[in-house]
């Protein structure tokens, strides 16, 4: 009887540290922004990083339908969960989205129309901080999966992306996260000696709003 009950004990014992190092990424609240999960597609986006940091994106799709919603395809198929920041560089820009987390593949996916005025689309979204924007190649549309998210808002940055990206959504909240993310020490091809990664990128309804905005 006695082994039986140390065995039992062992057993809850086991399941209770399992439930407790599970991570909770579902927060709720960012900057003041209180928001909750969807199940069905919208145009808030929260990106939880592996150490539970937060952003809080809003999506454009009126100035970039078509970036829009290959976005929330990949997000609704939870593409970007533990997908790595692969590129960084402090007072530019932070990149990620490759599965393979060097800036060479994206699973196959399709490519996308390159929705900026260099290639014939009218876009008005300015490469300022916050603004999140799609990665490509010297092909205007060969943008897929890879994303990039403006570290601070420049005169050399916007001269350099402004008309020449497909940017379609900005940060609401947590510029604390991208600040940190920015501030990490690099390697090789701008490569995060740390992993930045993404533990899940979902779709979220905006509950309640902070009394004062993040207007960065």
């Amino acid at each position: 009887m006695k082994k039986l009950i140390l065995i039992i004990l062992a057993a809850i014992l086991s399941v209770s540290f399992v439930s407790c190092s599970k991570k909770d990424y579902n927060v709720i609240e960012i900057d003041g922004y209180i928001v909750e999960e969807s199940k069905a597609p919208t145009n808030y986006v929260r990106i939880v990083m592996k150490n539970g940091d937060a952003m809080l994106l809003e999506l454009y799709p009126d100035e970039a339908p078509i970036t829009v919603a290959n976005f929330k395809k990949l997000v609704s198929e939870k593409y970007y969960d533990g997908i790595i920041f692969h590129r960084v560089i402090s007072g530019f820009m932070i990149q990620g989205g490759d599965p393979d987390g060097d800036g060479y593949s994206n699973n196959d996916r399709p490519n996308i129309k390159g929705e900026f005025n260099a290639n014939g689309v009218i876009n008005r979204i300015k490469h300022e901080r916050g603004v999140i924007s799609m990665a490509r190649s010297s092909n205007p549309d060969s943008a897929s999966t890879q994303f990039f998210i403006v570290h601070q808002t420049s005169v050399i940055n916007s001269e350099s992306l402004n008309g020449q990206y497909a940017a379609f959504g900005k940060l609401l909240a947590g510029y604390g996260t991208l600040d940190k993310i920015a501030s990490v020490k690099t390697g090789k091809n701008d490569k995060p000696k740390s992993k930045q990664q993404m533990a899940e990128v979902r779709f979220v309804n905006i509950v309640s709003t902070p009394t004062t905005p993040d207007t960065e």
